[in-house]
């Protein structure tokens, strides 16, 4: 059996943990799945610090349990046709940042954000995120 474990991201790094569960009529995204949302919200937690790190210089690492999601944001050629502009514009914003990282992790490590991620389903206003 594989156990994965929560970890803390490295020291003076700023973690965003992506969930893709969330369903896109909740979420008020137009999404055809959860790579397609986790995208949406990956754009918008880059667009979101690249605003309040432009002074700070702080390394982002986004978890993702997505792995097409993060294929198609580090290798050029797997990009859907599709989606070229909108993966182009999260790779410009990704380049104002002093470090980024993607990661692909198991959904159920990190039990908090899995229970956020499942409550934010039931309760959309507390936990919607907008650009």
């Amino acid at each position: 059996m594989n156990v994965s474990y929560w970890k803390p991201p490295p020291t003076e790094w700023m973690k965003f943990n992506v969930a893709g569960v969330v369903l896109e009529e909740v979420a008020g995204f137009e999404a055809r799945g959860t790579d397609l949302s986790e995208i949406m919200v990956i754009k918008i937690a880059v667009d979101m610090y690249t605003e309040v790190s432009k002074k700070a210089h702080v390394p982002l690492i986004i978890k993702s349990c997505s792995t097409a999601a993060s294929k198609w944001l580090s290798k050029r050629y797997y990009k859907p046709w599709s989606l070229r502009k909108f993966l182009g514009d999260i790779n410009c914003g990704t380049k104002q940042l002093a470090h980024f990282q993607i990661a692909v992790i198991d959904r159920k490590s990190n039990g908090m954000v899995d229970a956020l991620a499942n409550a934010s389903i039931l309760r959309s206003p507390l936990f919607r995120a907008s650009s």
